[in-house]
């Protein structure tokens, strides 16, 4: 079984009805939309119902992420203030009610962007933390969890560094292996330190590539073509919902920049040789940079398919 991110369905459009339809005829157990406020825009509760109705219809769930969280960037949270009248946490809050309604277990958010990695970055994580603090008796009462999300911008340890703070009983992790290729982390060894916290794993995949001067770049590849190992993540979390979502952006790193290499001082002398090797020490094939193309798509729901089949075998054997 495997989850669809909105985005990653071909041609379905905005439409929230005809999602669901599109998503339920992939074969898809739940379809994730990028915001409630996909579903409706003033998140009206007779129109949530009819969609939850249809939802049940299909045999197919509703999920939703949070969007962006971060209380030091008001400009990405005008729909949450407004919710809240003004009160960040207040607005996040009844987000999360109308997620619960819903039958949401858990929602997961994305904290920046690189650019935000590159400003005040440890104030902004700190005031993450300080919010979903104040909302644990909010996910208490609902009996909910909020996931960060592995982006592009954080690496492992400070997701983490969060969950030790906040939790781990309503705060988990969303990971998106493709994602630490950025902040130059093993996707295997991320996974495997983030292990008892991943609730759900983003399907993608990548390579990367020298690009001159100094750098190399992500490429995004059809899941099973890139450098992932899906079977060693997979079965570091066996018990995490698959996560189709077909990414977009390509970037490039540094690597070979000393200057920001003493920026990033978490990084691991033994991951980044194993990374820039697999860049730098064979040829990769070519590739077409951020299409969204129906072989990526088959191939990220094959790869879900073949590790619940694997788990299956595994649970057999165990009787």
């Amino acid at each position: 079984m495997y989850a669809l991110m909105r985005g990653s369905i071909p041609d379905a459009g905005n439409e929230p009805f005809e999602v669901l339809g599109k998503a339920a005829a992939l074969g898809a157990s739940e379809v994730t939309f990028y915001s409630l406020f996909e579903l409706s825009p003033t998140l009206d509760k007779g129109t949530l119902r009819e969609l939850k109705a249809e939802a049940d219809r299909l045999g197919i769930a509703i999920g939703a992420s949070l969007d962006w969280l971060n209380p030091l960037r008001h400009d990405r949270h005008a729909r949450e203030l407004e919710l809240g009248e003004g009160d960040l946490s207040r607005g996040v809050a009844k987000l999360l009610e109308t997620g619960a309604d819903l039958g949401m277990a858990d929602m997961f958010f994305t904290i920046g962007t690189l650019d935000d990695r590159a400003g005040n970055w440890t104030a902004q994580l700190d005031a993450v933390g300080a919010l979903l603090v104040g909302l644990r008796p909010n996910l208490a009462d609902l009996g909910m969890r909020v996931l960060v999300k592995t982006h592009e911008e954080i690496t492992s340890y400070e997701c983490l560094a969060l969950v030790e703070r906040v939790g781990a009983d309503r705060l988990g992790v969303s990971y998106d292996p493709v994602n630490m290729l950025v902040r130059i982390e093993d996707p295997v060894e991320a996974a495997r330190r983030l292990a008892p916290h991943i609730a759900q794993v983003h399907v993608d995949d990548a390579i990367v590539k020298p690009e001159q001067p100094n750098s190399v770049r992500r490429h995004l590849v059809p899941a099973g073509k890139g450098i992932l190992d899906w079977p060693a993540i997979f079965a570091l979390v066996p018990e995490a919902k698959h996560l189709v979502e077909l990414h977009n952006g390509q970037f490039a790193m540094p690597v070979f920049d000393t200057d920001w290499l003493k920026s990033q001082p978490y990084i691991d002398l033994c991951e980044y040789a194993r990374l820039v090797g697999k860049a730098v020490g064979k040829r990769e094939p070519e590739v077409a940079d951020g299409l969204k193309t129906g072989d990526r798509l088959t191939e990220a729901i094959r790869i879900c398919g073949a590790a619940s089949a694997r788990a299956e075998h595994s649970t057999d054997k165990d009787f």
